[in-house]
């Protein structure tokens, strides 16, 4: 291996991590190997977001995306379902937003 292969940083792989803190609340890490910059967009604007959120293979899809991105601001998706008769709403709260650096939602 020469000097500069060695002085390159290690490829990270985009990487999730769930776990339920408690019976009403789940901790979901997603790490994503991209400049944050463009993360934090991917992550911020709905156009953006709509593109990648939902995987295709789960059968669903995002009927509306609606966030507010900054701290105290507010979001809502929601989705439907070939197998449900009614579309599913998820909304809360962001509590801490640092942009190109975390998102808490």
């Amino acid at each position: 291996m020469d000097a500069e292969r060695r002085s390159e940083p290690a490829v990270m792989h985009n990487h999730t991590t769930m776990e339920r803190t408690s019976e009403r609340e789940l901790v979901v890490t997603r790490t994503l190997n991209g400049p944050a910059r463009l993360v934090f967009e991917a992550w911020t604007r709905p156009e953006l977001f709509r593109q990648w959120w939902v995987p295709k293979s789960i059968g669903m899809t995002m009927v509306s995306c609606e966030i507010d991105a900054r701290t105290g601001g507010t979001y809502r998706l929601v989705f439907s379902h070939a197998d449900f008769p009614e579309p599913m709403a998820f909304f809360g709260r962001y509590l801490e937003v640092t942009p190109n650096s975390r998102i808490v939602w």
